[in-house]
């Protein structure tokens, strides 16, 4: 290779590098102020408390996840997908590992980010932020 190829060569780089960068800080500036995954399912959770004692949570984030626990804590409680599209804004899954809801944003979200998730634990009906921290609470 020659002086001109490697220099052109590193403008290329440089550009590229610069280019990555811009759209990062974009993408950054486009989701500050966006509620995180486990903001959402924390402030839509609604829980009520049965005849029996028992108690009932559901979860309605965004336009496509409805998620209800029946008998929270109880060794038989119930959760129901009652809406969850893959292709929607969020969508949601069971870890059989931890025992947890993981709630995850969708290509349809305002700010869809593979790594946004939330837990929520079928033993306290409360939302958290990793799988270790909801299956410490069970």
């Amino acid at each position: 290779m020659n002086h001109v190829s490697i220099v052109l060569q590193r403008k290329a780089s440089m550009a590229l590098s610069s280019l990555i960068l811009l759209l990062l800080l974009t993408h950054v500036d486009s989701v500050q102020g966006e509620p995180t995954t486990l903001e959402l399912v924390s402030n839509q959770r609604r829980c009520e408390q049965a005849a029996d004692k028992s108690l009932k949570c559901e979860y309605k984030i965004g336009k496509t996840l409805h998620i209800s626990i029946d008998g929270i804590g109880q060794p038989d409680t119930g959760i129901t997908f009652m809406k969850s599209d893959f292709d929607g804004d969020f969508y949601a899954s069971f870890g059989v590992l931890h025992g947890c809801i993981i709630v995850k944003s969708g290509p349809k979200s305002s700010s869809p980010n593979a790594l946004d998730f939330a837990f929520i634990s079928p033993r306290n009906g409360k939302a958290y932020g990793n799988w270790e921290d909801c299956q410490s609470d069970m």
